[in-house]
């Protein structure tokens, strides 16, 4: 037990003294209370004037040895960067636009999230209302008769009273003011979760898309193979029976088309599979999507920026939301130390009521019997085996973890920047070689089949070609949709694609009305 707990005793006896009935007793309107009233007014603004201090440390950003650049041979520019730029400004795709639209105002998790932010909201008014009086009324009705044992003539006795309370509890040690330093941290913190989830809706959605449109893409091609190997094999045998080649040059044409003819149930199954999960980020059962093919993909319109700059490592602090919301917790954990040590103190409390008395319900307003009082108390530990002690070391663990994860999470954010980067230069360089590839293969087959067809080279020849050109093509649509899915992550490791509060509140009315359209459509 510390010394200054062993003095909580006399203050004990200091809260006995302001409970007795010395304050409470009923006068009649006129009575002189100035004296007890302004002794309770100078120890209102005494407590008022302590109140300026809180317990626990102010909170102060930790020092991070972030590396000046990244280890990249990208633009990197202090000024601006990719993960600056509106979504809409960084994906061009119109079709793609209207589902990042239509998802945000739709996705059934984001509106989680949503919910999630407005709970926030009020738990900080919650909070915050500690911070000042609470005022109430409170009315109450009393009938009673004596006993007929103790009375010949027992009498009827009624007591309406109308009072108005307040109560208080002084905020001296910052308690109060500490929990709505963290329940706010708290608000933001929900905030950047939701800038989050945004920015992990938009480039979800981004890359489903790409992702179902290149294995479209792989399908149609699949399919036109196997029809050219269907028309080839079909050759081969009317070849067969005119006596122009072997049997052995059939089963390498039904070889073929078999290969080519094998590919499609899974591509089938994947192209379905991630149609769907398009459709459950749209917050839709049936959602149209629009193929395009392979040259819509490319020359149609421009998908992205053609140049763009990815900033320095020190702007991720204030441009990732994840960076951002592991902050907060970090403040509220700070702010939760402060509250913690304020538990090893006293804590005061003021209540008072100031009403009517009569024994007529029509005579409340006028009665002449006025009743107050003011009570004032004081609550101190003196032992509590160590609890205390224990949340007081549980609130600086809890804020030395929330330390190490906010570390952790900027290491991770300024690496997965890296990799996003080194995936981009590497597809970059893959598809040049890929469209080389896919080029010479597209040549070596038409010479195949002038051989073929002069009777210069065997089908055999022709078929190598073919397969080559047939495989070459699947991995530039795979190349092509690798390119497109590095700059998502790339612009998403930037914190990019996060809404101004405008059109939060645009997306979040727009989704309201739909609700209410819908709501009404039901009761009808």
């Amino acid at each position: 037990m510390s010394s200054y707990q062993l003095n909580f005793l006399s203050l004990e006896r200091f809260a006995t003294v302001l409970n007795s009935k010395v304050l409470r007793k009923s006068y009649p309107i006129g009575h002189h209370l100035t004296y007890k009233f302004g002794s309770a007014l100078q120890a209102i603004g005494f407590s008022v004037l302590l109140s300026s201090c809180a317990m626990g440390p102010e909170y102060e950003r930790p020092v991070l040895e972030i590396p000046e650049q990244y280890h990249d041979d990208l633009a990197q520019e202090s000024q601006t960067n990719l993960g600056l730029s509106k979504w809409k400004e960084f994906y061009l795709d119109p079709e793609l636009q209207v589902l990042i639209s239509h998802a945000l105002s739709q996705n059934l998790d984001l509106e989680t999230v949503r919910s999630r932010l407005i709970a926030a909201r009020s738990k900080v008014t919650v909070t915050d209302a500690a911070l000042y009086p609470s005022l109430g009324l409170e009315a109450g009705a009393e009938r009673s008769i004596d006993s007929a044992i103790t009375s010949t003539d027992p009498d009827h006795g009624n007591e309406f009273t109308l009072d108005g309370v307040v109560s208080w509890e002084l905020d001296i040690w910052g308690a109060n003011r500490r929990r709505s330093e963290a329940e706010y941290a708290n608000f933001i913190s929900a905030q950047d979760s939701l800038n989050l989830a945004v920015i992990s809706l938009i480039s979800d959605v981004a890359s489903r898309y790409y992702e179902w449109l290149d294995i479209e893409q792989r399908y149609q091609i699949a399919l036109n193979t196997v029809e050219i190997r269907l028309k080839e094999r079909d050759l081969s045998r009317l070849r067969k029976k005119n006596g122009v080649i072997s049997g052995l040059q059939v089963r390498q044409a039904e070889v073929e088309y078999q290969s080519a003819k094998v590919t499609l149930p899974d591509l089938d199954f994947e192209r379905k599979a991630k149609s769907n999960q398009l459709k459950i980020l749209l917050g839709e059962f049936n959602y149209p999507l629009e193929v395009k093919t392979g040259t819509e993909l490319l020359e149609d319109i421009q998908l992205f920026p053609t140049t763009f700059a990815v900033g320095v490592p020190s702007q991720m602090l204030s441009q990732r939301p994840d960076v951002k919301a592991a902050e907060q917790a970090l403040i509220a954990a700070n702010a939760n130390v402060g509250v913690a040590k304020t538990a090893f103190f006293p804590q005061f409390t003021i209540s008072g009521s100031y009403g009517t008395e009569t024994d007529d319900l029509s005579s409340i307003f006028d009665s002449q019997g006025v009743t107050w009082s003011l009570l004032g108390g004081i609550t101190a530990p003196i032992f509590n085996a160590g609890s205390i002690s224990a949340q007081y070391e549980i609130a600086k663990q809890e804020y030395k973890q929330a330390n190490l994860a906010y570390r952790s999470i900027v290491l991770r954010a300024y690496f997965e920047v890296n990799d996003a980067m080194n995936s981009f230069r590497r597809s970059e360089l893959a598809i040049e070689a890929q469209q080389d590839l896919v080029a010479a293969s597209k040549e070596y087959t038409r010479l195949a089949m002038l051989r073929y067809r002069n009777g210069v080279s065997s089908s055999l020849d022709l078929m190598d070609a073919q397969r080559s050109l047939f495989n070459a093509e699947l991995t530039l649509s795979q190349v092509r949709r690798d390119r497109l899915l590095s700059m998502i992550t790339l612009y998403r490791s930037l914190g990019g694609g996060v809404l101004t509060e405008q059109e939060l509140k645009d997306v979040h009315s727009v989704n309201l009305e739909k609700q209410s359209v819908d709501g009404s459509q039901s009761t009808d």
